[in-house]
C-alpha cells in the first residue's frame, strides 16, 4: 500500500465521530420548559472539557441554591448542545435535565474532562430551544413556534420576568407569541412611558 496515503487516511477516520446523534426537534423553549428539572439564567464561567461552569443569576425552575452550576454538554452519540455554541463570560438560559445516574461507559478516568458528567450534575440537550441567549435583561433565541433547527429566529426578544412568568404559569404562550412580534421600537416606547410615569 502506498505509504503517503496511510498518514491522510488513518488522520481521516481518527476524526470521524464514533457515532452521531439523531433526535427529532423538540421544540422551541415554550414546548420543553414544562418538560425539564431546572431552568436557569446565568453567566458562563469556566470552559473545560466538554462541560461549561455557569455562574447561577437567577433560578427560573428548580430550587438548587447554586452559586454555580457544572453543565456536560456533547460527546460521542449524545444529543446535547455543542460546545462550540458558548464562549466564556456569555449570558444564557438553560434548560437543564439533571444527572441521576451515570452509564458503565459514561466515565473514562483517562479523559476525566470529556464524559457523560457527573451524578447532581446537569446536562443541555441539543434537540430544541433548550439554550436561549441573553444580555442580562432581554431572551433572545427559539421561544415559541420557531422553524425547526432555527437557533436565531427573527424575532424580537423578550424581557426574562416574562421568561419567568412563563415557566412558573403565571404568562401564557400567546403572551409570549406576542411578546416575540412586538415591533422593538414600539416595546422600547412602552418601557420608557412606564419608567417614566408614576401612578
Amino acid at each position: 500500500m502506498n505509504t503517503k496515503l496511510i498518514v491522510p487516511l488513518v488522520t481521516f477516520l481518527l476524526s470521524l465521530p464514533a457515532t452521531a446523534c439523531e433526535c427529532l426537534w423538540e421544540g422551541s423553549f415554550a414546548d420543553i420548559a414544562p418538560k425539564v428539572d431546572y431552568i436557569v439564567h446565568g453567566r458562563i464561567v469556566q470552559i473545560k472539557g466538554n462541560s461549561v461552569d455557569l455562574e447561577v443569576q437567577r433560578e427560573l425552575k428548580g430550587t438548587g441554591h447554586f452559586d454555580t452550576v457544572r453543565i456536560w454538554l456533547k460527546t460521542q452519540d449524545l444529543c446535547r448542545a455543542e460546545l462550540d455554541r458558548f464562549a466564556l463570560e456569555e449570558q444564557w438560559v438553560f434548560a437543564l435535565d439533571r444527572i441521576n445516574e451515570v452509564p458503565d461507559d459514561g466515565f473514562n478516568p483517562m479523559t476525566p474532562n470529556i464524559s457523560y458528567g457527573r451524578v447532581g450534575d446537569f446536562s443541555l440537550a441539543g434537540c430544541g430551544g433548550y439554550f436561549l441567549p441573553s444580555d442580562g435583561r432581554w431572551i433572545a433565541g427559539p421561544i415559541i413556534n420557531a422553524t425547526k433547527w432555527d437557533f436565531e429566529p427573527d424575532t424580537t426578544p423578550v424581557l426574562l420576568e416574562l421568561i419567568e412568568s412563563y415557566v412558573k404559569g403565571q404568562a401564557s404562550r400567546s403572551d409570549l407569541q406576542e411578546a416575540t412580534q412586538m415591533d422593538p421600537a414600539l416595546r422600547e416606547l412602552m418601557i420608557n412611558t412606564r419608567l417614566h410615569v408614576k401612578p
